[in-house]
């Protein structure tokens, strides 16, 4: 998985609105700045904080995940189209090629998220999740299926890549859900690698929510 930053507002923004709402004067993100989102954010009047947004990419993530994550439905989603990905695999031999373990799970790798799985089992996710990929391999290159049907194979952990585009307050609001223990673990990795990205001048937004990028 891999999360990058492409694009974020100033935090000036926030201060912006705020001070229209108070009819107060900006101190540049001074003291007075400072505490006033603080004080914002302490009061639960986050509507300010919808005026600045973040827009990530991020790569090498699940079906699955993506399931989950569209729930967060305050945020745009754009997501790399199935279509292209199986025209890579109709022309991946490596996947008609594939007889043994070692080969498994080179091309499960290729185009699959790997679970948390205990040790023990992962031999068998391999193995079934490789077969998985010959059948659409089949189906594509063998029966010239098209994409729009053959994507209906498609395994949960098939790897996607998206834009996501989220303001402050749908991202506390992700956070403090996603970063629980007891989320998914993988969108719990997710969340770990969004927190990790953001400008250092933006923690002030977060600050309250006690949040650890511990694993």
């Amino acid at each position: 998985m891999n999360v990058e930053l492409l694009d974020y507002d100033s935090l000036q923004k926030v201060v912006n609105a705020a001070r229209i709402s108070h009819g107060s004067e900006s101190d540049d993100m001074g003291t007075r700045d400072r505490k006033l989102i603080a004080k914002l954010i302490e009061l639960g009047h986050e509507s300010v904080l919808e005026h600045c947004a973040y827009s990530f990419k991020i790569e090498g993530v699940s079906r699955a995940l993506l399931q989950e994550l569209v729930r967060h439905r305050i945020a745009s989603y754009t997501v790399r189209s199935t279509r292209f990905t199986l025209k890579e695999i109709a022309k991946d031999e490596d996947i008609k090629n594939a007889g043994a373990l070692s080969d498994y799970r080179i091309i499960v790798e290729r185009y699959c998220v790997v679970p948390d799985l205990p040790e023990e089992t992962l031999k068998e996710y391999y193995i079934n999740t490789a077969m998985n990929l010959k059948n659409i391999y089949k189906f594509l290159s063998e029966y010239k299926l098209r994409n729009d049907l053959v994507k209906y194979l498609l395994p949960e952990s098939f790897k996607t890549e998206l834009m996501m585009t989220v303001n402050v307050r749908s991202l506390r609001n992700f956070l403090r859900l996603r970063l629980s223990r007891k989320a998914l673990w993988e969108i719990r990795e997710l969340a770990l690698k969004m927190f990790e990205v953001l400008p250092k001048d933006h923690q002030i937004l977060y600050e309250d929510l006690g949040l650890s990028t511990e694993p």
